[in-house]
């Protein structure tokens, strides 16, 4: 194995981002620095050419495959994923790398990510950024042991120490929780799921956790969780009709994604149930189509284009040996969009 920037670092005592930054010329540091740097990495036989380390030069041939899982969901239909995607492409594009596709649909099996990685492999694959939910472990187990630097987007895994970039689910739904409060809502409901989705998982406890801050003792008649997969517009029209059968106990649902609150709001058409002025709703994610309905959806902004554009930047420091010791989990904050789907209560 040649020399890395690790090395010269570690010779200079020094940080590795100090030691790029003085080869690549990006960034800030002082002459006498760079120079150091330099004559170290001579010293020690390092590759550099023009003054960029071979990291860089030979980025052109890296490529960069980007995986889905569409069991419990289609890309086709699904708002959110498609954004992330385009930031991870436009910040691949930065360091010159290819960037491929390639999506999965069957359940979690170790044979399925020792298959799916024998193909990546074959196609030359340096790192993978598996965006979704539905991650399996077996895939990122098998990605490591074969030293392919692994990100995830919108999920963690709390047994493998790999690197994702995730938002404040939990923050955003308690600050959506505490503004249907300041509009006098105490009876909120919830429909979304499935919990199995660690997202989900977190926005749900969000709800529950901003609702006993408020004082609120929440009845189970105010939530519909389901578990099956399905298109979420129709789960958001599913969680609709179950809670009008238990009396429409709530002035407000939240619901765990915009996309099921689209649901919520055909239902609420079908059945005569006038938004807001009978019933509040609001979504989370911001996805573009949330301004354009009616009425228009007060929501949970998610930054979804640089989670994609963070990943793909943490995947290249991986790649390049910066920081690649302490797996990190980036979580992103979130904003509340107050648009017209919520009436303030008296």
């Amino acid at each position: 194995m040649g020399v890395t920037l690790r090395d010269i670092a570690n010779e200079l005592g020094i940080s590795v981002t100090t030691v790029s930054r003085a080869i690549t010329g990006r960034g800030r540091v002082s002459p006498a620095t760079r120079e150091a740097v330099l004559n170290k990495a001579r010293e020690m036989g390092y590759d550099i050419k023009t003054t960029v380390p071979q990291e860089a030069v030979s980025a052109v041939r890296k490529n960069i495959c980007i995986v889905f899982n569409s069991r419990l969901q289609s890309l086709t239909t699904d708002p959110f994923y498609g954004t992330v995607m385009v930031g991870v492409e436009t910040e691949c594009q930065k360091y010159g790398y290819q960037v491929s596709f390639q999506t999965i649909s069957a359940g979690p099996s170790e044979e399925q990510g020792d298959t799916l990685l024998n193909g990546l492999l074959t196609s030359g694959v340096d790192g993978l950024i598996l965006i979704g939910a539905d991650v399996f472990p077996e895939i990122v187990i098998q990605a490591k042991a074969r030293k392919i630097p692994v990100v995830l987007v919108d999920n963690w895994l709390p047994d493998i120490d790999v690197d994702s970039i995730v938002s404040d689910n939990r923050g955003g739904i308690m600050r959506l929780v505490n503004y249907l409060v300041s509009q006098g809502h105490t009876q909120i409901g919830f429909i979304g799921g499935p919990l199995s989705h660690r997202s989900i998982q977190e926005r749900y406890d969000g709800y529950r956790a901003a609702l006993r801050e408020n004082g609120i003792v929440r009845s189970r008649q105010w939530t519909w969780i389901h578990s099956a997969p399905g298109p979420q517009v129709e789960k958001g029209r599913e969680g609709l009709l179950a809670l009008i059968e238990q009396g429409m106990p709530v002035t407000a649902v939240i619901t765990d994604n915009d996309s099921t609150a689209l649901g919520v709001l055909k239902a609420c058409q079908e059945q005569g149930i006038k938004v807001p002025d009978e019933l509040s709703v609001v979504g989370f994610d911001n996805v573009e189509i949330s301004e354009h309905v009616s009425p228009p959806l007060t929501t949970i902004h998610i930054h979804k284009r640089r989670m994609g554009e963070i990943a793909a930047r943490r995947l290249h420091e991986l790649m390049t040996g910066v920081d690649d010791d302490v797996p990190m989990r980036i979580t992103l904050g979130t904003e509340l969009i107050v648009r017209q789907s919520v009436k303030k209560l008296n």
